[in-house]
C-alpha cells in the first residue's frame, strides 16, 4: 500500500493569488467605505439645504409631511376603488350562459 494522501492541505492553495485577492478586497472595502462616507455627506448637505430653504420650524415641516402622506394615502385608495369599479365586474351580475 502506498502511503499517499488524498485529503485536501493548504500546501495545495495558490499563495500569491490568495494573497491577491486579499489586498484587492481590502482596497475595495477601503474604496467602499470611501464612497459610503461621500454619499452620506451628500445627503446631509442636500438635508441641509432644503431646511434652509423651507424656513419652518421642525414640528411644522413634520405636520406638513403627515398631512401629505395623509392626502397621499386617501387619494391612492380612491383610485384604487375606482379602478376596480370601473374595471371589474362582480361574478354575480355576469349572467349565466
Amino acid at each position: 500500500m502506498t502511503d499517499r494522501r488524498t485529503d485536501p492541505s493548504l500546501q495545495d492553495l495558490p499563495r500569491g493569488l490568495l494573497i491577491g485577492a486579499g489586498a484587492l478586497l481590502a482596497v475595495a472595502s477601503v474604496t467602499g467605505l470611501a464612497g459610503f462616507a461621500m454619499c452620506g455627506a451628500a445627503v446631509i448637505a442636500a438635508a441641509r439645504r432644503w431646511y434652509r430653504r423651507v424656513d419652518l420650524p421642525p414640528h411644522h415641516i413634520a405636520n406638513l409631511k403627515w398631512q401629505q402622506a395623509k392626502a397621499a394615502v386617501g387619494a391612492g385608495a380612491g383610485a384604487w376603488c375606482d379602478a376596480e369599479k370601473n374595471v371589474y365586474t362582480p361574478r354575480s351580475s355576469v349572467p349565466a350562459p
